[in-house]
């Protein structure tokens, strides 16, 4: 099991020479690399490494123009070494690179293509050898030499390579002094960072999550303290006595101590994504340096190409990642950071941060998505409520929320600040019992919304805190009407007054024509059981009707009623009380009816009542 976090890819990078004077040979070098036997033409000394266990694969590139001979392992090095007559010469330059265990075998030449494409670009020749060793997690480690020729191609010569240095081979990893501006690592540092952007696009490209970061821990911010070199020799040493020396024990115990960090973060990491109430893990007893890197693993995972600024971790407060589209962050300044993948944007809301701002310009970057400010546009309160809570408790953010969830509210997040409301378009609220905020556009579902809170937990009651727009209170006061809330301290001009008597009217209008229809509905529910033989149900009717059902109609006609819809009936009312009339003109008696006997009574026991 590897030691590194689950956000996190393994970038390991080193830049070394062959040089001649420390009795290395660029014949030598390609032999070990490509795990294969091969003779140098200018010492005639052979180098045999066929035997050597661990190497997966081995190519050359060359630019297009190349001779044959650039392609032979042998040819090439030995025309390297005939090169150079200097006995400090330089004979060769290396890259080594650790390969992402994340990335598919099948990529792995494509990704090291990419890796020398600037090489052989500049001339040089690129002889590249997979190595696949064991790692000390018992688990395959691929990593990949690069052998890079230090002299452009001249087919005038006899070597075929020119007289001079490859200066543009020689720009990629030499810089300050005679090698120009800069500090002498500022080279190497630029090709480092380059190789880790190579590894993040094809660890994207291959769906992985995890991403290398070219940055000391230092410069991240991160706290955790760099692996003591090993270096080759003392680990080959290492596994011929087959036991650690001082060093080694150190690194296996920091890498195994790692290794459960990561387990208890992934599990904090779990239980704040289904946490009830506040998005986090139970705090920890022991004050452990890494006590906030769940919240900044959740974040890692939703956005594995950001470069989140040194300091993120001490400054989150809570990370919302419960919804699969939308990340809710939560800083320790009270500020708010949330993005969403459906609209696009990057929202920051509540106190101005700096720090708010560097996380939410480190999302926009790595997601492309705009960055939304969100002012606070207006708060009301509880009447009689003027001093703020400081805090929220979390038993009182799961209360509230939940009667925010029944409203039909579906965007909810508790915190210490308030239950956080997320609603249509860029607006929302922050309800801290007994304050509610407003941030972005005051919508009319915002106002809906302040009414139904107030309705509920206020008492049919809520004032102003601060200024509002003028627009909005007159809107807010409407609503109001039409809830039945009292907006203290407010006295609506005379023309949203006149609004609201127009819109009332209106409603009474439409809530009497609503009781007809509900009335003549329960008429002919009434009409239907009549029909069917309910004497009760006759005794309801209004004569006319009554008339019609047992003067009117016979014994068939009743049969036929009971089974018509009640729509048809509803609507052929007023026809029925017209014969009904008709009815009792022709016998004021015809609308009295009896029944034979106390018990439930059928069509057929209809009687009329005799003069």
């Amino acid at each position: 099991m590897t030691s590194l976090p689950a956000h996190e890819a393994h970038l390991c990078t080193r830049f070394t020479v062959v040089q001649r004077s420390r009795g290395r040979s660029a014949v030598a070098a390609a032999a070990y690399r490509a795990g294969t036997r091969l003779t140098d033409a200018r010492t005639g000394q052979t180098w045999d490494y066929g035997r050597k266990k661990g190497v997966l694969d081995s190519f050359i590139t060359a630019p297009a123009d190349a001779p044959a001979w650039a392609h032979d392992r042998e040819a090439l090095w030995s025309r390297a070494e005939l090169a150079e007559k200097r006995r400090d010469a330089h004979t060769a330059r290396e890259t080594q690179v650790a390969i992402p265990r994340d990335l598919p075998p099948d990529r792995w030449r494509a990704f090291l293509a990419d890796v020398a494409a600037p090489y052989v670009a500049a001339g040089a020749i690129v002889d590249t050898s997979i190595h696949v060793p064991m790692a000390s997690d018992n688990e395959v480690q691929p990593h990949a030499h690069l052998l890079i020729s230090l002299r452009t191609l001249d087919p005038g010569t006899e070597t075929g390579f020119a007289a001079s240095r490859n200066a543009a081979v020689v720009a990629i990893f030499q810089s300050g002094g005679r090698f120009g501006d800069g500090k002498l690592a500022d080279a190497m540092t630029a090709e480092r960072g380059r190789i880790a952007s190579i590894i993040n696009d094809h660890l994207c490209a291959a769906g992985s999550r995890r991403r290398a970061d070219p940055r000391s821990y230092a410069a991240r911010g991160d706290l955790r303290e760099p692996e003591p070199k090993l270096g080759e020799d003392r680990v080959a040493a290492i596994r011929r006595r087959r036991s650690h020396d001082r060093r080694s024990a150190l690194v296996t115990g920091m890498r195994q101590t790692r290794i459960l960090e990561n387990q208890l973060v992934e599990t904090e990491k779990q239980m704040a994504l289904s946490a009830r109430g506040f998005a986090r893990a139970p705090a920890r007893r022991t004050k452990a340096p890494h006590r906030q890197d769940y919240k900044l693993g959740l974040l890692r995972d939703r956005f594995p190409d950001a470069v989140l600024p040194p300091g993120t971790a001490d400054s989150l407060y809570l990370v919302d990642a419960k919804d699969p589209r939308k990340v809710r962050v939560l800083m320790r300044d009270g500020a708010w950071v949330e993005s969403d993948d459906e609209s696009g944007t990057v929202s920051m809301w509540g106190p101005r941060s700096a720090n708010a701002a560097a996380l939410a310009n480190a999302i926009a970057e790595s997601t492309g998505y705009g960055i939304d400010h969100l002012a606070r546009t207006a708060t009301a309160a509880k009447p009689g409520k003027t001093r703020r809570k400081s805090a929220v408790s979390e038993d009182e953010a799961i209360s509230l929320a939940d009667k925010w969830r029944r409203r039909g509210f579906n965007d909810v997040t508790e915190s210490p600040a308030g239950v956080r409301v997320g609603l249509s378009g860029r607006s929302k609220l922050l309800d801290s019992g007994d304050h509610v905020d407003l941030f972005g556009p005051v919508s009319d579902e915002t106002l809906r919304a302040l009414a139904s809170k107030s309705a509920e937990d206020w008492g049919g009651s809520l004032s102003l805190d601060g200024p509002w727009p003028a627009e909005a209170q007159a809107r807010l006061w409407l609503e109001c009407q039409r809830q039945g809330i009292d907006l203290a301290g407010y006295t609506p001009p005379p023309a949203v007054a006149a609004a609201w008597a127009a819109e009332s009217g209106s409603v009474a209008d439409t809530a009497t024509k609503l009781r007809a229809v509900r009335s003549e509905t329960r008429e002919a529910d009434l009409l239907l059981s009549a029909a069917a033989g309910d004497v009760a149900a006759l005794r309801k009717l209004d004569p006319p009707l009554r008339a019609f059902v047992a003067s009117h109609l016979d014994d068939d006609q009743r049969r036929d009623l009971v089974r018509a819809d009640r729509e048809e009936v509803t609507a052929s009312l007023p026809a029925f009380r017209k014969l009904g009339k008709a009815e009792i003109e022709r016998d004021p008696n015809a609308a009295t009816v009896v029944a034979q006997s106390e018990a439930p009574a059928r069509v057929d026991d209809y009687e009329r009542r005799p003069t």
